[in-house]
């Protein structure tokens, strides 16, 4: 078996209704991805996706396309992709950085060897802890009013577990926005708030004390992502645990927030953090330093979130809390059935073979804005 033709395309769908972020990322209206399709000489399909969001991402679209067409593509052509290890071996030989651009390969490895063994892409993990694992919903950077209106609409769907995006007004706005949030909804939902680096050190601290009798149950990421020392002092002042995503890449990056003790928890995402294996990676570590992992998302569509599941529901130190499947909820279209595991405020592991999502190709065809095919 061998890998003979490598297809990429980037694609482009309006979110249902814009999300605005904090003062960093601003508000979004469509989520960006390249899907790489790898074709073996007979006939099995892996399905891979990065999903790039700059400024929060240092790749862009183009960059992710440029690598894997120029780059990638020549050491994955006529390979056996059952060789998964090998393979990213020599990825990382010859790129440095772009973990979108590997990761995305990454997911389409493990998604053909899945098919060719026969088994879901989680045995090769290390097999499944989780038939099944809650979604949690995030609402943009809003007011009070407005998110009380989204908070319930996720509510009326069956999600009781919410992420409020805050960093984007002043803090008294998101220290009000809190205290609400919590006040109405009070026995029905729980809350964690994302800053994406909007705060400063002084503003999460007047944050984490103004709100501590309705503290949320994580904070994400209050400051910039290279401050681990400013992590660290709100992480020892505040009652709730504290959250790294943008801080967190590879394994160099959880090596220095577990040296630092900048974070309880860390908010792995497939696409960001380099593919199954690189985050599995992570996990595994996090787990020796007892830190959980909450499994959070990109922009991303039904690729990426099923490459998301099948590591996910193998970790044994998953964080008390929802997690982040529920991303093509937020589009107003997907080109995979990933939906199809949703249901009642939960996501179900599938048991197909690799990824166990299968691809719309018409869909694909229709939201491409650029294309690539490479063969030997």
């Amino acid at each position: 078996m061998r890998i003979n033709k490598v297809e990429l395309n980037h694609i482009a769908i309006a979110l249902f209704e814009p999300y605005t972020l904090s003062k960093r990322y601003g508000t979004i209206s469509h989520g960006h991805a390249i899907i790489v399709r790898l074709t073996t000489d007979d006939g099995l399909v892996g399905l891979g996706e990065a999903d790039p969001l700059p400024p929060f991402t240092a790749e862009t679209p183009a960059t992710v396309m440029g690598v894997i067409r120029d780059i990638l593509t020549p050491y994955v052509l006529g390979k056996d992709p059952r060789q998964v290890v090998r393979l990213n071996q020599d990825m990382d030989s010859c790129v440095t950085g772009n973990l979108m651009a590997r990761g995305a390969v990454d997911m389409a490895l493990h998604d053909l060897a899945g098919k060719t063994f026969g088994v879901p892409a989680h045995l090769m993990l290390g097999g499944c802890c989780h038939a099944e694992l809650p979604l949690f919903a995030a609402i943009g950077g809003g007011s009070p009013e407005i998110d009380m209106q989204a908070i319930q609409r996720w509510i009326d769907r069956g999600i009781r577990y919410i992420m409020i995006k805050m960093g984007a007004g002043s803090i008294a706005q998101d220290i009000e926005r809190m205290r609400r949030a919590a006040d109405a909804f009070k026995g029905q939902a729980r809350f964690i708030v994302d800053a994406n680096q909007g705060w400063t050190v002084p503003q999460a601290l007047s944050f984490a004390e103004a709100t501590a009798h309705w503290a949320p149950e994580l904070i994400e990421q209050p400051v910039d992502a290279s401050n681990l020392e400013g992590l660290n002092r709100i992480r020892q002042r505040s009652r709730s645990p504290l959250s790294a995503d943008e801080s967190l890449s590879g394994l160099n990056d959880a090596a220095q927030l577990i040296r630092s003790q900048a974070a309880d928890v860390f908010s792995l995402k497939v696409s960001k953090n380099g593919g199954l294996s690189r985050t599995k990676k992570i996990a595994v570590v996090a787990e020796a330093f007892g830190v959980d992992c909450l499994m959070n998302s990109m922009l991303e569509f039904g690729v990426t979130q099923a490459a998301s599941l099948q590591v996910g529901c193998t970790l044994p130190n998953l964080f008390d809390f929802g997690h982040a499947y529920g991303s093509v909820l937020r589009m107003s279209d997907d080109i995979t059935d990933f939906d199809g595991n949703l249901h009642d405020g939960r996501v179900r592991v599938p048991g197909g073979k690799g990824l166990g999502i299968r691809l719309d190709v018409e869909k694909l065809e229709h939201y491409t804005q650029d294309y690539s095919c490479a063969r030997p």
